[in-house]
This record gives structure tokens, C-alpha cells and sequence, in this order.
């Protein structure tokens, strides 16, 4: 059986003065500074090819939206000029209306005794409405 002894020694180093090494100072704020720049270069980096991606989103959108637009004018190209067809209006008016050619005095044309441009009185507003045969 063996018997350890141990003896404490109590050291104060609290009057220790330590002297501070400029060269690991100087080294500290380097190696610091250049963290901040990489890091900052990164986030630079970074946010480029984030907008990089997020605009080419939006050019394609805009894209797919003029194709859109360009498909829906040719459309309305087209409709305007089968509906200005006066032939094709008389035609679907006449066989799919059933409209004919009016007949001497079916159309009336309502006149009313007021003169555009004079002052107006609720009186002459309300006048009745004379009907003229059109020959």
C-alpha cells in the first residue's frame, strides 16, 4: 500500500503584471479585419446571384405575359375584321335573324320640340314626343 502526500502551495497571481504583445494585437485585428471582408464579400456574392436569379423569374414572366398579349391582339385582329364584314353581317342578320329589308313606313322617327343649345324649362322636357313618317 502506498501512502501519497500532497502539498498545496497557494499562488497569488493577482499582483502579476502582464504586458501586452503588440505584435499578437496587431495579428488579432488582421485576422479579424479579414474575416469581415470575406464574410462581407460573401454576402455580396451572394446577394448578386440572388437578384441574378430573381430577375431572370421576372423577365421570363413578362415573357410568357407579352406572348400572351401579342396572342390575345392577334385575336382581337381577327375577330375586328370578321365582325367589320358588312356581307357576313347582312348575312347572319338576314338567315340567322330572320331580319328583312324594312317596308315604306314602318320606320318612325321621333322628334322632340325642343331646340338643342336653348335653356331648358322641366315644362319643355316634358313635352311630348311627335312622330313623323319617314318616305
Amino acid at each position: 500500500m502506498a501512502i501519497e502526500v500532497v502539498f498545496e502551495k497557494r499562488i497569488n497571481n493577482t499582483a502579476v503584471y502582464r504586458e501586452v504583445d503588440v505584435e499578437q494585437r496587431r495579428q488579432i485585428y488582421l485576422l479579424t479585419s479579414l474575416a469581415v471582408l470575406f464574410g462581407l464579400g460573401v454576402l455580396l456574392y451572394g446577394w448578386q446571384q440572388y437578384r441574378w436569379i430573381q430577375l431572370g423569374y421576372e423577365i421570363a414572366g413578362l415573357q410568357k405575359q407579352k406572348e400572351e398579349l401579342v396572342n390575345y391582339q392577334n385575336t382581337l385582329i381577327v375577330e375586328r375584321d370578321t365582325v367589320t364584314q358588312f356581307e357576313r353581317v347582312d348575312w347572319i342578320a338576314r338567315t340567322r335573324l330572320g331580319m328583312v329589308q324594312a317596308a315604306p313606313g314602318q320606320i318612325v322617327t321621333l322628334a322632340s320640340d325642343v331646340v338643342p343649345g336653348e335653356a331648358t324649362t322641366p315644362e319643355a322636357v316634358a313635352a311630348p314626343l311627335t312622330a313623323q313618317e319617314v318616305r
